[in-house]
């Protein structure tokens, strides 16, 4: 069976979680029009992937990599739908998820499912299997389904938008490099531009990788894009995150009134002991 919707992915490394993602969007319920694998990296054998439930296209730039927000955008703007699903290639879907989200899609809303976490990288993608053993973020657990909710909770594993509508927004800011920040850049502005975000009872499952808290593996990107962000909105983002790295010294303490410095590298030693035991 087959809707008029398209999937898009990124892909950088990781070819057993893509291979599970494939997996699970071929024992959906619907199948896509189309999936949009964008590479971020030189292509590989994989790059050649194929589907007998739906069409695969695999983009990529040869020699150079290719940044978080430019091969988000790069995938959108190759579907050929309105309809559009972003999952991250840690997702792994249930077979009723694109039923839920695309019943609830319509212009000027985007679309979010519920996440729950896997402590590993699972060999198969048995939805039903898997999700005996995932757990949930407890932040979300009161969290209205069927509903709207604040743009504050949205991620990009997983959400559903208009073609149209992200055209509208003006797709990712390429002005963001690596970690995180572009995400709050992409809400800000749907919210801005009076899309609501709504929450559906279907799920994905994440598949595991190792999370740092605070992300200080991540220092230079988000100090730089908190920059960027601070233009953009008169605010900082991932203040937790901001505070935190002021308090270990990586950071100028007084960064709301002299701006944002990294004051030194954290160590191999410090970067490992902030490794969390969380899946989220």
């Amino acid at each position: 069976m087959h809707n008029d919707f398209s999937i898009v992915t990124i892909v950088k490394g990781r070819l057993r979680q893509l291979s599970n993602l494939i997996g699970s969007i071929e024992n959906a319920h619907l199948h896509p029009k189309e999936l949009i694998v964008v590479w971020m990296a030189p292509p590989c054998s994989e790059s050649l992937m194929t589907s007998e439930h739906f069409a695969i296209q695999h983009k990529f730039v040869a020699n150079e990599p290719l940044p978080i927000a430019k091969a988000r955008n790069k995938g959108f703007q190759a579907c050929t739908t309105d309809n559009i699903i972003y999952m991250d290639v840690d997702c792994i879907c249930s077979p009723d998820l694109f039923d839920g989200m695309l019943s609830s899609l319509q212009r000027q809303r985007v679309v979010m499912p519920q996440v729950r976490y896997l402590n590993s990288i699972p060999d198969n993608c048995d939805f039903h299997a898997l999700s005996m053993q995932a757990t949930g973020d407890p932040s979300n657990e009161w969290l209205p389904l069927n509903h709207d909710i604040a743009f504050d909770k949205f991620r990009t594993l997983a959400f559903a938008i208009t073609k149209t509508d992200f055209e509208t927004v003006g797709g990712f800011d390429e002005a963001f490099h690596g970690y995180g920040v572009g995400d709050l850049d992409f809400a800000s502005r749907c919210e801005t531009a009076g899309l609501s975000l709504f929450l559906v009872p279907g799920e994905v499952l994440h598949q595991y990788h190792p999370t740092f808290d605070p992300p200080i593996n991540h220092l230079f990107d988000i100090v730089n894009n908190a920059s960027v962000f601070k233009q953009k909105w008169g605010r900082y983002p991932l203040e937790h995150c901001l505070q935190k790295f002021a308090d270990e010294g990586l950071i100028n303490a007084d960064y709301h009134e002299t701006g944002l410095r990294v004051r030194r590298m954290p160590s191999q030693e410090e970067i490992h002991a902030h490794l969390s035991d969380k899946p989220f």
